[in-house]
């Protein structure tokens, strides 16, 4: 299904050891290749992380979202070698696909919870994958081994196991965790942590995490990671709950910046002396729509070089100068006429009156109103 904007929608049949693995590719807008986002979902239950493909997709990337065998729809029964063994056949997908024009030299894992491991270990055993993202990720293998000195982390494992049996088809707690045992560490990241020390590495957790102990489970793995001087490995704490739930905006904001940063190029030239008048104009004339790709169409260049020019030419990221933009206006909205708030935030680029007036408060440190009030201060 494709859309006004040349973004596309699509659900290729892939078929893994077990059946037809349920699978959809958002292509990101404009002319490719693009590089390509490939995501893990953790143990089945809530999350699928929709939201984060389709904004990533407008921000340059193409993404990949699958269910693991025996997980809402795909087929086969869910077991977590079986797991392993689907995301590998998505990657070899990627790695032979000649339809969706993926930039198959910019290939990363974006890995949540359980999903994490997967990531981990496509990323330690495939030189062809670039790096990954792991949200709050969950190792259950080491939470198995906390569990045999404390009952709090088995009775832990048993509820977190029991929780997603609903949403999978053909195993039960007790094969479950029969498996996990049976591992003896290899369905954890603790066995990927230096090869995935050389790639380029986002880790977001939460000392909030009613899931997974940070402590526990998250500070061993970093302590690990820095002894190997990772030049590429970013550790992001944030104040949330194992979901993100109150800050998907600022995730995709997150992950974003750091994959473009993270992202190869070719580079075209572009005069640095007008690059920055030109850019600004082109967002002040779309505040409502603008978005990185389509600056980087306007420049006929690619979306990571179009991120890494405004960072080198403005020195702030295409999200900063955006906001930057957006703030001048509505100071000149609210200082030159008595519009209401809500025609204010619109035309400064939100749909939101409530979301414009967090940001303003955040950006200028008083409310729309209160700026308002004490324009002359200002």
């Amino acid at each position: 299904m494709k859309t006004a904007n040349g973004a596309s929608l699509y659900a290729p049949a892939v078929y893994g050891p077990a059946g037809r693995i349920l699978c959809t590719v958002y292509t990101a807008e404009g002319d490719g290749p693009h590089p390509v986002l490939i995501f893990t979902h953790g143990y089945p239950g809530h999350e699928k992380n929709l939201d984060l493909a389709q904004a990533l997709r407008r921000a340059g990337f193409s993404s990949v979202i699958f269910f693991y065998r025996g997980c809402w729809g795909s087929e086969g029964d869910f077991s977590f070698e079986g797991s392993f063994e689907d995301t590998k056949t998505i990657l070899d997908f990627v790695l032979n696909d000649t339809q969706y024009n993926f930039d198959k030299k910019n290939i990363f894992f974006i890995g949540h919870s359980l999903g994490c491991v997967n990531a981990a270990r496509m990323i330690a055993l495939y030189p062809h994958v670039k790096g990954g993202v792991f949200l709050a990720p969950c190792d259950l293998w080491r939470i198995y081994l906390l569990g045999l000195k404390n009952d709090n982390y088995r009775d832990h494992l048993h509820a977190l196991l029991e929780e997603g049996i609903p949403y999978i088809h053909g195993t039960d707690e007790t094969a479950l965790t029969a498996e996990i045992k049976g591992s003896t560490g290899r369905l954890s990241i603790g066995s990927c942590i230096q090869a995935i020390s050389e790639k380029s590495i986002l880790w977001i957790s939460s000392p909030d995490d009613e899931v997974v102990s940070e402590a526990e489970e998250t500070y061993p793995y970093i302590k690990k990671i820095k002894q190997f001087s990772p030049s590429r490995f970013k550790w992001l704490r944030v104040s949330s709950d194992h979901y993100f739930s109150n800050m998907r905006s600022q995730l995709t904001e997150d992950i974003a910046s750091f994959l473009l940063e993270n992202t190869d190029h070719k580079k075209a030239h572009i005069d640095p002396t007008s690059f920055e008048s030109i850019l600004r104009k082109l967002i002040r004339q779309r505040l409502t729509s603008i978005t990185l790709p389509a600056a980087a169409s306007y420049f006929h260049i690619s979306v990571p070089y179009a991120s890494d020019l405004t960072r080198q030419i403005t020195g702030k990221n295409f999200t900063a100068l955006v906001l930057e933009e957006r703030m001048k206006e509505s100071e000149k909205l609210l200082r030159n006429s008595n519009i209401p708030i809500s025609k204010v935030a619109l035309l400064s680029g939100y749909q939101e009156p409530s979301y414009f007036m967090k940001v303003f408060k955040k950006y200028f440190g008083c409310t729309p109103s209160q700026y308002r009030e004490n324009k002359d201060l200002h």
